[in-house]
């Protein structure tokens, strides 16, 4: 269905800026418009009539895709009743393909004493995320990953300034962590990208361990990525962000966070506020990011125990997304499933990214 409504738009786009003979095929000799390279006149004087004589476009039909657009040519021999572009033989009709061709994922990681198990079931069910993500956007040919922890990581110095909130993890270090050197990845970045091994690659900056702060600053991180405040020229996040890409933000805590925090200390703002600094960073157009969230929450698969950390904040936030955002439970034994339903919401916004500008 999509490729028949890209057609059909392809069609009426070239028929607003060419003539367009839906009839039988047969080009209107009385007319000097497009499709005619030349005439040749009689005497006028001496018949009063006048020849007109056309020359065809080369004989070529076909929607190619190059560098994301698609470029139309038409057959002007052909005599059937299919509506035809009557068209100068150097001129193409161009339009943009749809969809989104880049896709920026950052994994915002709580790395607390409680995180343990969490963190295996991220890394164990990655791999059929990201091959789901793979084979639904087919038309993307440039991922950007990064992990960033929910404090100001210090194993995190193998690039010097990436220990700090919100710098993209190169290396881990400490208790249940891979206790790695994973970056810079194989583009020289400090994220990794199509070109890696996404599958090892990820497992090592994601197992970020569980010796990291107990006042878990998981909305601040995300601002400071979003924000752009490790991002400037030869900081921790430069480029990692693009504005033409779909950004996929995914949480994964199992703390309370943001105003009413129990513990005393939590990120700033309210849900409203997060969300303004993603649209914000996506040029305000909201349909350009995703909001995934593996929280704990009332209801939640979590023990009813542990909703003293109920993450409601978060909640509200991945919720202003609408059909961009996307719930899990952090307690679910598997997050295979939870993934494989978010790479169905990631493709439609994929679908209808609205490229900026």
């Amino acid at each position: 269905m999509r490729s028949a409504m890209r057609w059909l738009g392809t069609w009426g786009a070239a028929c607003a800026l060419v003539a367009c003979t839906p009839g039988d095929g047969r080009e209107d000799d009385t007319s000097a418009g497009p499709g005619i390279d030349s005439l040749s006149q009689g005497d006028a004087s001496a018949s009063g009539t006048s020849d007109v004589t056309t020359t065809d476009p080369p004989a070529t039909s076909n929607v190619a895709s190059d560098d994301g657009m698609t470029t139309v040519s038409v057959d002007d021999d052909d005599t059937s009743s299919t509506p035809k572009f009557d068209m100068m033989p150097w001129m193409d009709v161009t339009i943009p393909e749809e969809g989104c061709r880049k896709v920026d994922f950052l994994f915002v990681i709580d790395n607390s004493g409680s995180m343990a198990d969490e963190q295996d079931n991220l890394t164990a069910s990655f791999p059929g995320f990201i091959s789901g993500i793979q084979s639904a956007l087919e038309q993307v040919d440039e991922y950007h990953v990064g992990v960033v922890t929910t404090d100001a990581y210090s194993p995190n110095n193998a690039v010097p300034g990436c220990n700090v909130l919100g710098g993209l993890v190169t290396k881990t270090g400490g208790s249940n962590s891979s206790n790695a050197t994973c970056g810079p990845y194989a583009a020289g970045t400090n994220y990794m990208t199509e070109i890696d091994n996404l599958d090892v690659a990820f497992a090592c900056a994601a197992d970020t361990g569980t010796s990291g702060n107990g006042y878990e600053l998981t909305m601040d991180a995300m601002k400071n990525v979003v924000n752009g405040v490790h991002a400037g020229p030869g900081q921790c996040n430069e480029g990692f962000l693009r504005d033409d890409a779909l950004l996929v933000l995914v949480l994964i805590t199992d703390e309370y966070d943001g105003q009413g925090d129990p513990e005393g200390q939590a990120s700033s703002g309210t849900p409203a506020d997060w969300y303004n600094a993603v649209v914000t960073a996506k040029l305000g157009i909201p349909e350009n990011a995703v909001a995934l969230g593996l929280l704990n929450y009332a209801g939640g698969p979590c023990p009813p125990a542990s909703t003293v950390y109920d993450g409601v904040n978060m909640v509200n936030f991945v919720n202003m997304f609408g059909a961009n955002g996307f719930l899990g439970g952090i307690c679910e034994p598997d997050y295979g499933p939870v993934f494989a339903q978010a790479v169905g919401i990631i493709e439609e916004a994929c679908n209808n990214f609205v490229p900026p500008g």
